[in-house]
């Protein structure tokens, strides 16, 4: 009987269920049936180890198809980590919840980690931006000192990274103070505006130690104004008098050839949306070249300013349809959608192997992970990672 187990001990660690089945069926069948080769004392072992091979064959052709080659050793491995409002903010930054995130974040392979504090306006036409770490659920200083603090300790670096969020769920690649009906008030007093907030989180990362800092993000509007880049060079500045750190624009994926000013900051940042295909059921090949023509875009700019290129965020829905319009929020959605982990981890395997070997790449953050695992802030269809397929994807692209 020693050999029956030690066939149930293989076909268990590989396909439980089936290998307990196949034992079963091996040792129950009446001889009239087994025949010849399976009557004999050898049969219901070879039965089983034959199941076995073909259940381990199986079990290892699917973790193969969710892997990548590891990145080079000098790229950042990040994840954009979000701050989960739930229970009053009680398991978003600086909390146990998210101390315990972290640790699996750092168990996966990361080793960088963007916070985000989110300044807020009324309308796209509004001169000011307000400061909401006040509030009960926020992204108060005191949670991204502890949240910095923690992600330190476990040895993961912070990218702190101030967004801006606008009344109704529309996109900042909109704000545009100068436009509407009437006189009104124009850029000048927009940028005063964020430049205080931006300063603000400027001192705060100054204070705990962040690792680099992002001085705006997709705001597309401000950077295509004929003064636009003046006022950016300006605050830029600003912030360099405070905080010493490198620093980031985090640009919409389509607006990064427009920046006059990426000289004035340390790297190239893009929020890394652009879609992959026309098609849904498209194939790896044909992605891979549509990726392609977006990466030769960034070089071409990386080379002509001579910075390098962080994916600040890169993302894919958990939908059939992922990869043709990745930057639609998943409360865009028809709500039709096919949900499909698979197409999510083809996408960011897809554009894993494609950045790989381009040596303008510096660091990647995907979209999202939030820092409770019980978030119910998205569904199935969102981009979260944590516990998909795209998470042994991601896995493998950081092994060290």
């Amino acid at each position: 009987m020693h050999l029956y187990a030690g066939a149930y001990h293989i076909f268990r660690r590989a396909a439980p269920q089936a290998g307990l089945y196949c034992f079963y069926l091996s040792m129950t069948m009446p001889p009239r049936v087994r025949g010849p080769t399976f009557g004999s004392r050898r049969g219901p072992i070879l039965l089983v180890l034959l199941a076995a091979l073909v259940s381990v064959s199986a079990w290892t052709f699917s973790r193969a198809a969710y892997q990548v080659k590891p990145l080079p050793a000098p790229i950042e491995r990040g994840m954009s980590f979000v701050h989960s409002v739930g229970q009053g903010g009680g398991t978003g930054y600086g909390s146990v919840t998210s101390k315990a995130s972290l640790r699996e974040l750092h168990d996966l392979g990361v080793r960088w980690v963007s916070l985000m504090p989110f300044g807020f306006m009324n309308s796209p036409r509004e001169t000011s931006v307000h400061w909401v770490g006040g509030t009960q659920a926020g992204e108060s200083d005191e949670r991204l000192r502890r949240e910095t603090a923690a992600a330190h300790g476990l040895g993961i670096k912070v990218m702190l990274k101030p967004h801006l969020w606008i009344r109704g769920g529309q996109w900042c690649g909109v704000i545009d103070p100068s436009s509407g009906p009437g006189p009104r008030p124009g850029w000048a007093e927009w940028f005063a505006s964020y430049q205080d907030f931006l300063l603000r989180y400027a001192r705060l990362a100054a204070e705990i130690g962040a690792d680099s800092l992002v001085v705006g993000v997709e705001l597309c509007k401000s950077t295509a104004t004929p003064e636009g880049e003046q006022r950016w060079r300006g605050l830029i500045a600003e912030v360099r008098k405070v905080f010493h750190g490198p620093l980031v624009y985090a640009a919409n994926w389509d607006e990064v050839e427009r920046v006059p000013f990426w000289d004035a900051v340390d790297f190239i940042g893009t929020q890394f949306y652009p879609p992959l295909a026309d098609a849904a059921n498209a194939s790896p090949a044909a992605m891979a070249g549509r990726l392609r023509i977006e990466l030769d875009r960034l070089a071409t700019v990386s080379h002509r300013v001579q910075r390098p290129v962080i994916f600040t965020e890169v993302g894919y829905k958990s939908i059939r349809d992922t990869i043709l319009s990745p930057h639609l929020w998943p409360e865009h959605l028809k709500g039709e959608e096919q949900v499909s982990e698979p197409a999510q981890a083809q996408a960011y395997q897809v554009f894993f192997d494609g950045i790989r070997d381009r040596d303008f790449v510096r660091g990647v953050y995907p979209w999202k992970w939030f820092s409770d695992p019980d978030s119910t802030e998205e569904g199935p269809a969102g981009f979260g990672i944590r516990g998909k397929l795209a998470e042994r994807v991601i896995r493998s692209a950081y092994r060290l």
